[in-house]
């Protein structure tokens, strides 16, 4: 999310192959544009002159040199001795934060000495710049920059990150909904830009699930959620709960305690089935969705095309039968005619699937149709594949044999992440 929005304001960019490397170590020179743009916001940032020869090795001709000249002139940067910078120089977290911290106005004076690195890390909690970061003395990643950058962006007012917060100088507008149906009410924020001659294209962007939430898939039984979720208990208060096509969850008792080896459980999964899991650290709560399968015939396929390193330069999309368009990189044209794996959501019912929200192709395994069971599963090719318990009577893998076919049939079989068979078809 942070990458996202800081590319999008373009106070951080890629690399001319397209990359954005969020793991290298952010540098001296890149760190100054991040700070010049905290300090006085994007359009101002790019209004500097530049030009200025503080330090000899960042002339007037260094893309970074009116970024460097006008930290140095605020006392937000210094230079490494000898008339220089070292502007492709690696930072740590303490340094950066302290940088940071005088951009937003700290006195410098507070971050010096034996304790400054002390004094930095108290100075970042107490201000919550350091949300979803560990800042630390040891180099700090592009990525993470961009994280304390959102959040200075914030002013770094406020604990709750899902508050409607303003840039400092941006004339951007942080919103968040909860309730979005095609999200499946996963963490989701909106970025409005109330800026004339914004940078984004279009008025809005769209961000799902903050990274600094906890997520995990798969079918969770019991005393296993804990144990999954990494924690030693849970409190009832904590939870919340969405589910598609049934009704919610089994929840405990009021104010009862999960906890590992309890016999009791806040959410009982049948098997085939994906469960998330969202963790706000901020506020101590969960989300969990409890998401079902469905097959959908391919239609049309529009192929990803990728660049070397695998980020992709065109996105992708799969079109079903039924009319749904999903957004996927996954697809290719040899899998028109194949059924793949959806997650849907109508806009009034959760129990009713209007439109596609995901995709998945699942793997298609061929074979003859060896046995057929309504109540178990099949066996295609030899191999054994249980029906998920979600699929009911009507489900199209459990009907395969009232629609006219027999054991004995050379078949195709959808089958989802965790093994079970969601359709069969010739």
């Amino acid at each position: 999310e942070a990458v996202d929005v800081m590319s999008d304001l373009k106070i951080i960019t890629g690399f001319p192959e397209g990359t954005f490397k969020p793991d290298d170590t952010l540098t001296r020179a890149q760190a100054a544009k991040i700070l010049c743009c905290v300090a006085l916001g994007v359009k101002a940032t790019d209004a500097l002159a530049g030009g200025g020869s503080t330090f000899s090795d960042v002339p007037a001709s260094h893309w970074a040199n009116k970024y460097v000249e006008y930290c140095a002139s605020k006392g937000i940067v210094a230079g490494v001795g000898s008339g220089k910078f070292n502007p492709d120089g690696k930072l740590t977290g303490y340094a950066f934060g302290k940088m940071l911290l005088v951009a937003l106005g700290a006195d410098a004076a507070s971050l010096t000495g034996a304790d400054w690195d002390k004094n930095t890390k108290t100075q970042l909690a107490e201000k919550h710049l350091n949300y979803g970061v560990d800042v630390s003395n040891n180099d700090l990643s592009r990525q993470n920059a961009c994280r304390l950058a959102l959040n200075a962006l914030f002013n770094g007012e406020g604990a709750d990150p899902e508050g409607t917060l303003g840039f400092k100088s941006f004339g951007v507008i942080r919103t968040t909904s909860g309730n979005n149906a095609k999200l499946y009410k996963r963490p989701y924020h909106k970025y409005i830009s109330a800026e004339d001659g914004a940078y984004w294209e279009g008025t809005e962007k769209s961000v799902v699930a903050s990274p600094d939430w906890f997520k995990k898939s798969g079918a969770v039984k019991g005393g296993d959620l804990v144990k999954q979720l990494g924690v030693s208990d849970i409190n009832v208060s904590q939870m919340k709960i969405f589910r598609n096509g049934a009704a919610a969850g089994k929840i405990p008792e009021k104010n009862d305690n999960l906890h590992e080896g309890k016999t009791g459980y806040y959410y009982c999964s049948g098997a085939g089935v994906q469960l998330e899991f969202y963790y706000a650290p901020e506020s101590d709560t969960w989300t969990v969705i409890h998401l079902f399968y469905y097959p959908a015939l391919i239609s049309d396929v529009t192929e990803a095309r990728f660049y070397a390193d695998g980020t992709p330069e065109v996105e992708g999309s799969v079109t079903f039968e039924n009319g749904w368009t999903c957004a996927s990189n996954a697809f290719k044209k040899e899998d028109i005619g194949n059924y793949a794996l959806v997650h849907g959501m109508g806009p009034k019912s959760m129990n009713v699937i209007t439109s596609a929200v995901e995709a998945f192709p699942g793997t298609v395994v061929s074979g003859k149709l060896d046995k057929y069971d309504a109540k178990k599963g099949v066996t295609v090719g030899g191999k054994d594949y249980k029906f998920p318990s979600n699929l009911g009577t009507e489900a199209l893998a459990k009907k395969y044999l009232e629609n006219g076919g027999a054991v004995g049939d050379n078949v195709k079989a959808l089958i989802s992440d965790d093994g079970f068979v969601i359709m069969v078809w010739q």
